[in-house]
Order: structure tokens, then sequence, then C-alpha cells
């Protein structure tokens, strides 16, 4: 599995160097421009600029496996000794890797855009279980909705053999699909309200919030265990789909 995630990481290689100096180089030029332009603009410029880098390696993330469905290079991979759950389990880290990368480089080209002068004192206020809380929910958020996406192109590809077909189909899966969970989700929270309340101060210290009547963060917890079982059952049908269903 380690090898498949070297070989993509190493195939989209030019593709996420290329987003990296890009976004740099801009930062870099909006950041001699700020006297000029002024902090809202820059900021604002390299805002988008983010969204844009890193819209484009969520595709190139979604493209990973789509490759393998719809060209010859499916022939490849999928007569490799290895199963569905770990070749769906690659895609997914590789995915989670590459993103990651872009996002810290857009992260730091917008601090160096916004930010007037260096300061760590914020470091101060952040406590060690908010930064495991914040990279847990950030992974999760990940995992989960590239997997869902998987999810449906796989299964587009199985119902629906032709490629323009397996794609269409795939889209329109994964917008009914998205709405019955919602709806789902929905009707749980309904049914059974109970919440945990993660207090801010579990994550920041010394911190007041003026200006704001809610003190903690409320998870629903059917709907925590509802994601969870959705996320097992769309990975393990994905897997038995490729190891079992897949017709290239």
């Amino acid at each position: 599995m380690f090898k498949l995630i070297k070989y993509e990481l190493r195939g989209n290689f030019l593709t996420i160097l290329g987003i990296c100096i890009t976004v740099t180089i801009a930062n870099i030029l909006l950041f001699t421009r700020k006297s000029a332009w002024g902090l809202d603009l820059t900021s604002n410029l390299s805002v988008f600029l983010s969204i844009a880098a890193i819209t484009i390696i969520f595709v190139s993330s979604l493209n990973l496996m789509s490759k393998y469905l719809h060209t010859d290079a499916g022939y490849l991979l999928f007569t490799l000794p290895q199963s569905g759950s770990k070749i769906i389990l690659s895609k997914l880290l590789t995915a989670l890797i590459q993103i990651t990368l872009v996002i810290i480089v857009t992260v730091l080209g917008i601090c160096l855009t916004s930010i007037t002068a260096l300061d760590f004192k914020f470091l101060s206020y952040i406590k060690f279980s908010g930064v495991v809380y914040a990279l847990v929910l950030y992974i999760w958020g990940n995992i989960y909705f590239l997997t869902f996406i998987y999810f449906c192109m796989v299964m587009g590809k199985v119902a629906l053999r032709n490629k323009r077909l397996g794609k269409i189909g795939s889209f329109i899966l994964f917008i009914v699909l998205a709405l019955g969970l919602a709806w789902l989700e929905s009707k749980l929270s309904g049914i059974f309200p109970q919440t945990i309340n993660i207090s801010y101060s579990s994550f920041f210290n010394n911190v007041s919030w003026q200006n704001s009547h809610i003190s903690f963060i409320p998870i629903n917890i059917s709907k925590a265990v509802f994601d969870i079982f959705t996320f097992v059952a769309l990975f393990k049908a994905t897997a038995y789909m490729l190891d079992n269903k897949l017709d290239l």
C-alpha cells in the first residue's frame, strides 16, 4: 500500500510542486505590493489564490481514482496483488497528503500578505488539545468526503460501464445520496437531540469571548455515530466493488 502512495505522489509531484511554486511566487509579489495596494486588497487576493489552489489540488485528488476507472491505467492497478481496501486507503492517504501540503503553503502565503508584524503571542492562547481536535476534524472531514465521492465514482462505473454515462451517473448519485444522507441526519438529530458540549476553554487559554452567547461547541451524538457508520459502509462497499464488481 505504501508503494502505491509513493507511486501516486511521484506521479503528481509536478502538479503539487507547480501549485506550491505558483502560490509562493504570487504571494511574494502581493507582499511587495502591500504598501501600495493596502492590506485588505493583498490579503483578499491571497485568499482567492488559496481557494483556487486548493480547488485544483482537490480536483487532482479526485483524478487519483477517476483515471484508473476510465482509462487503460486501471488494467495495471487493479491487476496488482492488492485488495480493494488497500487501494482505496492508498488513494485517500495520497489525496490527504497532497491537499495538506498545498494548504500549508497557502496558509503561509495568507499570513505573509495579511500580517503586518510577525508576532507569535497568539500561540500562547492555543492549547494542545485544541490543535489535536482541529487536526482530527480536518483529517476526518477530508477522508469522509473523499470516500463519499470515490464511492459514487466506482458505483457509476459499475452500474453504467460507458465512460461518459458513468461520470454523469456518478454525479447524479452524488447529489441524490448527499441529499438523502442530509435528510436522514436531520431526522436523526430531531429524534435524538442529545449533544456533547465541548467548551472553548478546552482549546484556548485566557481568551475572553466578547459579544458571544455561545461558550461551547455542540456535537450531536446521533449524527456523529451515523457519520461513522456511513463512512464504514461507503468504504467497505467501495472496496467490495473494486474487488468483485469492477469490469475494465
